[in-house]
């Protein structure tokens, strides 16, 4: 009788939904994957995503970014369909898109074992991507070669661009429920949380 009240109580708190909170909602935009594809809030509509920031020459604070990425990626799988449309996406927005095309994205992803179809490498025009990670995720992106409403002047090499390490969890209705860091238990976190909007919006 004790085991079976112990096991009613954890699947009572399996099923317990994690606290989100609502922080908004992000404005329309569109962008274009690593493989050439429109990928936006059209596309992504109707179910969980979660999107983080970061650019392929970044050699500081991205690379461990990535590699969390792409272990959140393997969380993912064990609860995604192994055929067909997936249930959940991440969507890592590249801050320096003048250099970062779906090609070089393309490349850059084979070091992270990236899965198109699980995980998405979005580049678009500067200032739309700037609009939309500021004013819509409300993340920060420090830039010091550009000035708000002066013309942008040929860019260094490398970007010295500061931006968020967060990752950002959005609804299927496009609000964002959550800001999650890149540490293992925060990602486990993140994980159960895109599961359960993904069950709730099926």
């Amino acid at each position: 009788m004790k085991q079976l009240l112990l096991l009613l109580l954890t699947l009572a708190a399996c099923r317990t939904p994690p606290e989100l909170d609502d922080l908004g909602t992000l404005p329309p935009w569109q962008m274009t994957d690593q493989t050439g594809k429109p990928i936006g809030s059209t596309t992504l509509r109707g179910k969980p995503w979660v999107a983080n920031f970061l650019f392929t020459s970044c050699a500081s604070s991205c690379p461990p970014l990535a590699r969390a990425t792409e272990h959140l990626q393997e969380l993912m799988r064990g609860w995604q369909p192994k055929d067909g449309a997936p249930l959940a996406r991440i969507v890592s927005i590249s801050v320096d898109p003048e250099s970062d095309t779906p090609e070089r994205l393309t490349e850059w992803g084979r070091e992270y074992k990236n899965d198109p179809r699980l995980w998405a490498l979005a580049t678009g025009p500067y200032e739309a991507m700037e609009t939309l990670v500021v004013g819509g995720f409300m993340q920060p992106i420090i830039r010091k070669d550009r000035q708000p409403g002066k013309p942008a002047p040929e860019a260094p090499t490398p970007i010295d661009t500061a931006h968020s390490v967060r990752f950002v969890l959005v609804d299927g209705h496009g609000h964002l429920r959550g800001l999650f860091e890149k540490d293992d238990a925060s990602l486990a976190k993140l994980n159960a949380a895109l599961q359960y909007l993904a069950e709730e919006s099926r």
